[in-house]
């Protein structure tokens, strides 16, 4: 037994140190635990969190249930700090602690605590997350009421009625702290969701708080409001609205207003909404709509102009009426510009489908008012045949038409008509059909072939769809498209059988004409003579009634000589004769080439007398025709095929006096000559007449000719050999130098002379590159860069164009220095290069007016590549020349009129582009016409540079860049004098229509957004705020 209580004291002697370090480790962090507490009270979170860390750490290995509850409190208390340091890791340690200590009570006040942290906050979403898990059962009333109340607040700030309404309505019964706040938001929720009746027993059961019965008359009013009770309303607020006790006094007094609004008494209203108003530094869109449209109802249209614009920026049904009512308060003060922009506005929202036909009408008529016509058109073309303005806006667009003949400009407004009506359709045919023959009559075949297209599209009208087909296949004929032409040129056949009265030029038998061209180019002459047999007999029918001479004399020539070359080509010869006569007898222009026919076709049908005397006769009567070379050769091979050698010299001797040196016949007529003087015995004049053929520039086929025949008669008739050597090694350079020298280049001309420009290039480039010396250097030179240019190679072209130059004065000379100007300023847009041709293009110039033209591009590329010396001189000789069209002069004080700009001489510039403005309409018109209203905009002379860039909508309409840049400078205008709403109308219609160049957009859209923001900040309309959480009153 003794032994027994020896080892028991024993082992509680050993166990005493253990519990001793125990002790002190609990105390210690027990006091660790106590000063994070008293940290954490006093707002210290960083700190306190430190000592709690400590306290944890300590009591770890300890494992008392006391040390365990300190070490979970401590846990607890370090995640509370967490939280609230915002640290990232703050949530996860609440949830860790709850999910470890559930279902202990600690876990609860742990979400209590964090949901208490955020609902303190005011960051609602984690509140009601937090609070919603926080289990109420076993609560006491004032801890449940306490939970739900805050979970109900959080989900009422957060706009959820139905689920706050839920948690006050389980505690509205909980005679605690919560009760009359539990009431008064249960009310607010029911009046919130509609439930006015249930709303307002709560406001009654709250009515004994003194904390929230200032509040319930601005909800009991609102209450009547919605319930449409205006005379209650206005019986209850009359006396609330002044009673000092009352909560949100301005607010029933609006109420109030807007309960006499509705009663449409607006001078009673007017009162009440105008000291609301002028209590308020913002307003919601519908209060300044009130206010404005009552100062509209009671005629004071300059205060509701004050408060409707700024709802200018409102895209809703509110501010599509507010800017309809906006438009005609400016009406009203006939301030038309500003009435413009509001009705714009309007018209762009659709809300209200009445108020856009309104506003659209009045938009249109304003803008053409304004002399805006591009608008007007814009505007008129969005009515539609529903609407009741629908036919004066067709009368008005008709109007504007006739007032604008622009061809270009009237499709470009016509093309941005959806829907337009068959009276706008046809005009749109009309006008794309006169804009494509106007560019054709330019020499613009490209741009023409687009607009004929689109005019071919549409067939309302018969007649104008007609003549566009005509006009694709005259571009596809010249274009050398027979097929394409062919098929263009049927249908036009089909649809002029029920036209009458077509343009002579593009008629029925030009067409026959035409499409008799198409089956000729394709070697079709069966085909071809059916048209131009057509053609002939269409013009001669219609003859007294056709006025252009060209096709009654010239087309008519031409078809009646086609016609009698396809018969020729089909045997048919002795129609084919009946033709030609008609030609010869009519003396039509080619006659001479029907004279020479006929004789061609009197040989073949075997009456050579008939043959030998028509072409003696060309020969004498016409020896200036391109033909009398060609009868005189073909009448000596005539008398020598039939044996009559004496007769046969003397039309070739004929050929050889008229026409030696001018026609490349003559190689063959001394070569025939040659053959003659051999069978007639008579060697020594055939030796004569052959070696004369190496003079005069034979090809390569007479050459030969001459050749074989001096080598037969000097070796086989005279046994001559030595003498036949000796001539051949004195031609020899002639054939393998001069002769090949003069064969290779006139092969490069065939192909030249034939439109085959690429052999052309090739053959020219082959001859010079064979004979850098040679005879024909130059020719070869300037033909290859007219082949360039046709190939559009305009590089190659204009460095032969210079090398022709630069050899100096020659045949070629001026018009190399021309043509190579023309490209180094055009093509090249090298300026400086082009000013220097230019240059001495005008001291070499053969005639006045390519002087003139030589000062003209000088002038230009002197501008354009900066050489500002000596250009006042180029212009002023321009504006001076007796010779200069008004457009010339124009263009000279254009750039005089922009070197004063440049250099800041403003009166100078001013002077000149009036010049410009005075006597041209292009493109420089309206830079002009911009420039100068820029210029009065730097002199700080508003109105003017105002009036000159509204003008410039009409006047310089056909040039949408400068218009542009005009619309942006009078947006800078308006913003200058203070009138922000214009400047923005003004670049949105710009946006909103403008298409062209993409920097000219990005400025306006910058300087829109400009404007935007210094409206915004002056601007009495609230904005922003989270819509999906309400604004709580502090005091509330």
């Amino acid at each position: 037994m003794l032994k027994r209580l020896a080892l028991l004291l024993a082992a509680c002697m050993a166990s005493l140190p253990l519990m001793a370090q125990q002790t002190t480790v609990f105390t210690e962090a027990n006091e660790a635990y106590k000063n994070g507490v008293i940290l954490f009270e006093e707002g210290v979170y960083g700190k306190a969190q430190l000592e709690f860390e400590r306290a944890a750490r300590l009591l770890l290995p300890v494992n008392e249930p006391e040390a365990e509850l300190l070490r979970s409190k401590a846990q607890l208390n370090y995640a509370r700090c967490a939280v609230r340091l915002q640290q990232p890791d703050g949530e996860k340690l609440i949830l860790d602690f709850i999910r470890t200590e559930s279902p202990n009570p600690m876990a609860s006040q742990a979400l209590v605590e964090v949901a208490d942290f955020y609902y303190n906050s005011k960051e609602w979403d984690k509140a009601i997350d937090y609070l919603s898990d926080v289990p109420t059962r076993g609560m006491t009333p004032e801890q449940e009421s306490a939970v739900k109340f805050k979970l109900g607040y959080s989900l009422f700030v957060k706009k959820r009625f139905k689920e706050a309404l839920a948690n006050f309505r389980d505690i509205k019964g909980f005679e605690t702290d919560y009760y009359y706040p539990a009431n008064y938001y249960l009310g607010l929720c029911y009046f919130f969701e509609g439930s006015y009746d249930a709303a307002l027993t709560q406001f009654k059961t709250v009515e004994r708080s003194s904390r929230y019965r200032p509040h319930i008359p601005y909800y009991q009013a609102q209450i009547y409001f919605a319930e449409r009770r205006y005379d209650e309303l206005i019986a209850y607020a009359r006396v609330k609205a002044d009673d000092p006790s009352v909560r949100k006094q301005m607010e029933i007094k609006q109420l109030l207003g807007q309960a006499y609004f509705e009663k449409g008494q607006y001078a009673q209203a007017l009162p009440y909404l105008q000291a609301y108003a002028e209590s308020t530094g913002k307003l919601r869109e519908e209060e300044l709509y009130q206010i404005g449209y009552t100062y509209y109802q009671v005629g004071d249209p300059g205060k509701a102009i004050t408060y409707l614009k700024d709802l200018s920026t409102v895209d809703s049904e509110i501010g599509q009426h507010a800017m309809y009512i906006l438009g005609d308060s400016y009406l009203r003060l006939n301030q038309r510009a500003n009435a413009r922009a509001a009705f714009g506005n309007a018209k762009r929202m659709a809300y209200d489908a009445g108020i856009q036909e309104e506003a659209l009408w009045n938009y249109a008529k304003l803008s053409y008012e304004l002399n805006d016509p591009r608008e007007a058109i814009i505007g008129l073309r969005e009515l539609r045949p529903t609407s009741r303005y629908f036919i004066q806006a067709q009368e008005l667009m008709s109007e504007i038409f006739l007032n604008y003949r622009d061809y270009q400009q009237a499709i470009e407004i016509l093309a941005s008509i959806p829907n337009k009506t068959p009276k706008l359709q046809e005009t749109y045919q009309k006008v794309t059909y006169l804009r494509g023959l106007q560019l054709l009559q330019n020499g613009d075949k490209e741009n023409a072939k687009k607009y004929f297209e689109q005019s071919m599209d549409i067939s309302l009208d018969t007649r104008t769809r007609a003549l566009a087909v005509y006009w694709l296949g005259d571009i596809a004929h010249r274009d050398e498209a027979f097929e394409a032409s062919n098929r263009l040129m049927s249908q036009f056949l089909t649809l002029a059988k029920t036209q009458s009265n077509l343009p002579d030029e593009s008629s029925i038998y030009t067409a026959n004409y035409t499409q008799g061209y198409n089956y000729l180019k394709q070697n079709n002459h069966a085909a071809a003579l059916g048209f131009f047999e057509d053609a002939v007999q269409g013009i001669e029918r219609n003859s007294p009634f056709i006025r252009n001479e060209k096709v009654k004399n010239q087309v008519l020539g031409d078809a009646i000589l086609r016609a009698g070359d396809c018969l020729f080509k089909r045997n048919q010869y002795a129609r084919a004769i009946q033709y030609y006569d008609q030609a010869v007898n009519k003396r039509y222009s080619g006659f001479v080439y029907a004279l020479y026919q006929k004789a061609v076709i009197e040989g073949l049908m075997g009456r050579t007398t008939n043959k030998i005397l028509a072409l003696e006769q060309l020969a004498k009567n016409y020896p200036d025709s391109e033909y009398a070379d060609d009868a005189l050769l073909q009448l000596g091979a005539t008398y020598q095929e039939i044996g009559q050698l004496s007769k046969a010299s003397e039309p070739l001797k004929e050929l050889l006096r008229l026409y030696r040196g001018k026609s490349e016949l003559i190689p063959k007529a001394l070569i025939r000559l040659g053959l003659i003087s051999y069978n007639q015995g008579n060697l020594d004049a055939a030796i004569s007449y052959y070696k004369q053929v190496f003079a005069n520039n034979p090809d390569e086929g007479d050459s030969n000719l001459a050749l074989a025949a001096l080598e037969e008669i000097y070796v086989d008739d005279l046994g001559q050999a030595d003498n036949y050597f000796a001539f051949l090694e004195s031609v020899r350079g002639s054939v393998g130098g001069e002769v090949r020298d003069s064969i290779n280049f006139r092969a490069a001309e065939s192909q030249f002379e034939n439109s085959n420009y690429e052999r052309a290039v090739a053959a020219y480039t082959d001859y010079l590159r064979k004979f850098p010396r040679g005879a024909y250097v130059l020719p070869a030179q300037y033909h290859r860069a007219e082949s360039y240019s046709v190939l559009k190679q305009y590089t190659q072209a204009l460095a032969d164009y210079e090398a022709v130059a630069d050899r100096g004065p020659s045949p070629y000379y001026v018009k190399a220095l021309e043509k190579a100007a023309i490209i180094a300023y055009n093509h090249s847009q090298d300026f400086a290069r082009a000013y220097s041709l230019y240059t001495r293009l005008e001291q070499v110039a053969t005639n006045p007016d390519m002087r003139f033209e030589a000062q003209l591009g000088a002038l230009r590329s002197a501008y354009r590549s900066g050489k500002t010396d000596g250009i006042a001189e180029l212009a002023r000789k321009v504006a001076d020349n007796p010779n200069a069209t008004q457009l010339q002069v124009a263009t000279a004080q254009f750039y005089l009129g922009k070197i004063a700009f440049d250099k800041g001489d403003y009166n100078n510039a001013l002077t000149a582009f009036d010049e410009v403005i005075r006597l041209s309409d292009n493109e420089q018109t309206a830079e002009a016409r911009y420039l100068k209203a820029y210029i009065y905009y730097l002199r700080r002379d508003l109105e003017t540079a105002q009036q000159i860039c509204i003008n410039a909508n009409k006047e310089s309409s056909g040039y949408p860049y400068w218009v542009a840049k005009s619309v942006i400078l009078l947006s800078d205008i308006l913003q200058e004098k203070g009138d922000l709403y214009n400047a923005r109308a003004a670049l949105e219609a710009l946006l909103e229509n403008y298409t062209g160049d993409q920097e000219l957009i990005s400025e306006a859209r910058r300087k829109l957004d400009a404007i935007n923001q210094r409206i915004n900040q002056s601007s009495r309309l609230r904005t922003g705020g989270d819509p999906n959480t309400l604004e709580m009153d502090d005091g509330n």
